[in-house]
């Protein structure tokens, strides 16, 4: 379905990066942006049924990308281990901690094993209400899942090569980030947790191999980096900029320091922004623009909200797109038709509106030309039919989330809830008529019809096993389930809590 959407628009051309004017974007019905125009300048042709969405003063920017989260744990809150006295040593330090198994990793694999679909659903819709149309960090899965969001992932492009960019959580080894260097080499992306730690600790050493096999160059998309030193970054040549993802909340939540902003731009290194997941960090990227803005302030980053903003959007983009060779993060003509819509208002310029709005300000939410998220009136006008109600920021809004076993049929949200509630209140039982649903048999890749299986991609714990079954499901307690919205139960979680010298609290003024 085509689809005209007028109002502020705020394109971030290369052209034209400060550009804002009244206007319409044209998204085609094959999920690209058709045109860009001004003012009431006719449009490309085979627009004549599409409807028109006028949005009035509300900016109309390119959606927010989310370039490193771990989806499958999105339904827990934040999680603090009360015995650490010091900030926690690398990223092999805190899933030993007494605490992590039982509070986030038998909860996470309980929910991901009994009740898989009203999971990907959930945590889609926790991204969707920030503005969020693309996002990185997808649990392993036996067959496609019920996505409604763009899947970093595993993106095709139009092609049948789900393998435009690798990932990995896990360290790799120096023959196998040469092998990686290899396909960098031709433009293959390579998304790679590295360095997540304090300065001169161990995992310091996960760059430097990644240096010396040749991997930093232009697809190359380190998250973290948190551990290196000021002259690591000197390895990174001017003229062969990558990217690094910040999570800066989660940073400072687990280790108490955070990568060094400057020294990653003064090696033209690219910037981009990524929440992280449920148990260190903010609940999408819209909220963890505002932590990039505080911490900017705090560690004199000189960094402008203008700087922020291009840290979900262009910057995130552009990198993606030498690996999709299609526009992303940019509202061009050949571009991903993904467009967030904020309402207008606040003190400040443009660029602080954006940074400082909240889930009430997102207006509209569209992924490939689809609407999925936005005000009810809004998606009712967009032609949007078969979906669900909830309300957030005490505005009615629309969502649009098939049903896993009819596609022409919203899902509700309050179904959504119900099923994950089920699960918490008795998981031995939950994962027992999984178990009958399954009839016994796991699925298979090639089969669509077959149930669902997720595979998280965070260490269980221990000896550092990836997420695995609780040995007594009836003694798990699964915490309640985190609303989907910066609310005061999550402030109250930050304060006193992690590793931040009340940096983060700083977060909850943007909320109030």
């Amino acid at each position: 379905m085509a689809l005209v959407l007028a109002g502020q628009i705020v394109p971030l051309t290369e052209q034209d990066p400060n550009a804002v004017f009244a206007g319409r974007v044209w998204l085609g019905d094959d999920g690209t942006i058709d045109a860009v125009t001004k003012g009431n300048a006719t449009g490309p042709a085979g627009f004549d049924d599409a409807p028109t969405v006028d949005v009035g003063d509300a900016l109309v920017l390119p959606g927010l990308i989310d370039l490193h989260n771990h989806l499958g744990y999105n339904t827990l809150p934040l999680w603090s281990e009360p015995s650490q006295a010091t900030p926690f040593r690398h990223h092999n330090s805190w899933p030993n901690a007494p605490t992590y198994t039982e509070t986030v990793t038998w909860p996470a694999w309980v929910y991901a094993n009994a009740e898989p679909e009203a999971l990907v659903a959930y945590v889609q819709t926790r991204a969707l209400v920030g503005g969020t149309t693309a996002i990185q960090g997808w649990p392993g899965a036996s067959r496609e899942v019920n996505a409604v969001m763009r899947n970093i992932d595993s993106e095709k492009v139009g092609t049948t090569d789900p393998n435009l960019i690798y990932t990995s959580v896990v360290t790799k080894t120096p023959l196998e980030l040469g092998e990686m260097a290899q396909a960098i080499g031709h433009d293959v992306g390579f998304i790679y947790h590295c360095a997540e730690g304090q300065p001169g600790s161990v995992v310091e050493s996960e760059f430097v191999d990644a240096a010396n096999a040749g991997c930093l160059r232009r697809t190359f998309i380190a998250i973290h980096c948190n551990a290196l030193a000021p002259a690591d970054w000197t390895r990174w040549s001017q003229n062969q900029g990558g990217a690094v993802v910040w999570s800066p909340f989660s940073n400072l939540w687990l280790y108490g320091v955070t990568a060094d902003i400057t020294a990653a731009r003064a090696r033209d290194v690219s910037i981009c922004l990524g929440s992280d997941w449920g148990p260190s960090g903010t609940k999408h990227v819209l909220g963890e623009m505002k932590v990039a803005k505080i911490v900017s302030g705090t560690n004199h980053l000189g960094l402008s909200d203008k700087d922020v903003v291009a840290m979900a959007t262009t910057n995130p983009g552009d990198v993606l797109a030498r690996c999709w060779s299609r526009p992303i993060g940019r509202l061009v003509p050949g571009g991903f038709a993904d467009v967030t819509v904020l309402r207008a208002g606040g003190a400040g310029d443009m660029w602080s509106q954006i940074v400082a709005a909240t889930e009430r300000d997102v207006k509209l939410v569209v992924v490939g030309g689809r609407p999925r998220y936005g005000d009810a009136a809004v998606m009712t006008a967009a032609g949007v039919e078969a979906s669900s109600a909830l309300t957030i920021g005490g505005t009615r809004r629309k969502l649009v989330l098939p049903q896993p076993d009819d596609p022409t049929k919203a899902w509700s949200w309050t179904d959504i809830h119900r099923r994950l509630e089920t699960v918490r209140k008795d998981p031995k039982a939950a994962l027992a008529n999984a178990r009958k649903r399954r009839g016994g048999v796991a699925g298979a890749l090639d089969d669509e019809e077959a149930p669902l299986e997720l595979v998280l991609d965070m260490p269980g714990g221990g000896p550092l096993a990836f997420a695995g079954p609780p040995p007594d499901p009836a003694a798990v307690k699964i915490a309640p389930l985190p609303t989907l919205v910066h609310d005061p139960a999550f402030f109250k979680a930050i304060h006193g809590h992690g590793f931040h010298s009340g940096v983060l609290d700083g977060l909850k003024a943007f909320y109030q």
